[in-house]
């Protein structure tokens, strides 16, 4: 299958005969990946990419156990770690302590700037590519200064959490993140979208930028900035002098996906595939949820015996759940 947009750092995962995929003697069976090409037409550009995601049918499921929504409200990989620190003693110092997940969140929570180019002029204009988002900006320095009994208990709670991201995305994450590739797969080659894609290109030439998508542009820049500290709402919102430059590429991107009308048609054309995944999966979809939501309860009741054995060493996990496999080809971020 083909390459999910690159947005974020991704982590290993093995994807197992479990949950959404059917075991059978020929070996494990994959969703239905049966699409037709849809029409989009012309379709107006979305205020932000959280909007347009707000409406698509498989932003529940690519969200799940990243961010809290209707289908498991609250139980997720944030809360679970919360929960943690609560359970060991320190739940006062859960917002101090990072901790790190695989969460494929490319069709839950995107940046403003990907491959269907930069949404929203203004935005651009205040942040360029150094875009809130939505997480916690926790530093190393913050952290390694609270007491060690607190340091250690949080690298516990890290390592079971990320324990329990890893089995999950291997057993009842395991064709959500599969349908997850695929839909995105599916919106980069389709014909309409390649066709925008080209015309960003040349809007982007002629304001004397040479890229061929806005993929690789968006991710060129926010790579450039990744030591420079987020920019908060409210704050710095008149870019210092040494941003100006990166500020006027997000704003001529931001102006170029308008003009060829690439977030628009990227968000139409993948509304509609990911809504032909849902309809053709949703009874698999229906028992990954539930069984996501199992495993939870019962991580939920085993804590204590978990903080028993988990190590108190950064990145480090348990004695037995570790799971290892092949990289995702949908890069997710941390939660750190």
């Amino acid at each position: 299958m083909r390459l999910s947009p690159p947005l974020l750092a991704s982590m290993p995962i093995l994807l197992l005969c479990l949950a959404l995929t059917a075991c059978t003697a020929s070996g494990p069976k994959g969703p239905d990946s049966n699409v037709t090409v849809p029409a989009v037409g012309k379709p107006p550009a979305p205020t932000s990419a959280d909007a347009a995601l707000s409406s698509e049918a498989f932003t529940p499921y690519a969200g799940l156990g990243a961010v809290s929504n209707d289908l498991a409200p609250g139980v997720t990989y944030r809360a679970l770690h919360t929960a943690c620190m609560n359970a060991v003693g320190y739940g006062q110092y859960a917002a101090d302590v990072p901790f790190a997940i695989r969460a494929n969140r490319g069709l839950a929570l995107p940046q403003p700037a990907g491959p269907w180019g930069y949404v929203n002029v203004s935005l651009a204009q205040q942040y360029g590519f150094q875009t809130p988002d939505g997480e916690p900006d926790i530093s190393p320095g913050s952290f390694s200064s609270l007491p060690m009994a607190v340091q250690e208990a949080g690298n516990k709670c890290s390592n079971i959490v990320l324990d329990f991201n890893n089995h999950e995305f291997a057993t009842s994450l395991a064709g959500i993140e599969t349908m997850n590739n695929e839909i995105s797969t599916d919106v980069i080659q389709d014909a309409e979208f390649k066709k925008s894609t080209t015309a960003w290109s040349k809007c982007m030439a002629r304001n004397g930028y040479t890229t061929a998508d806005a993929d690789t542009f968006a991710l060129g820049q926010r790579q450039a900035l990744i030591a420079t500290p987020r920019a908060k709402p409210g704050v710095n919102a008149t870019p210092a002098p040494d941003n100006q430059a990166q500020i006027a590429m997000a704003v001529t991107d931001a102006q170029c996906t308008l003009d060829s009308d690439l977030a628009g048609i990227y968000f139409a054309v993948q509304t509609d595939y990911e809504q032909q995944f849902v309809t053709a999966n949703q009874q698999a979809l229906n028992v990954a949820v539930r069984r996501y939501k199992a495993d939870y309860a019962k991580e939920l009741s085993r804590l204590p015996a978990l903080l028993r054995t988990a190590s108190g060493k950064p990145g480090l996990t348990g004695p037995s759940r570790r799971v290892q496999g092949k990289p995702s080809p949908t890069p997710s971020p941390s939660a750190s």
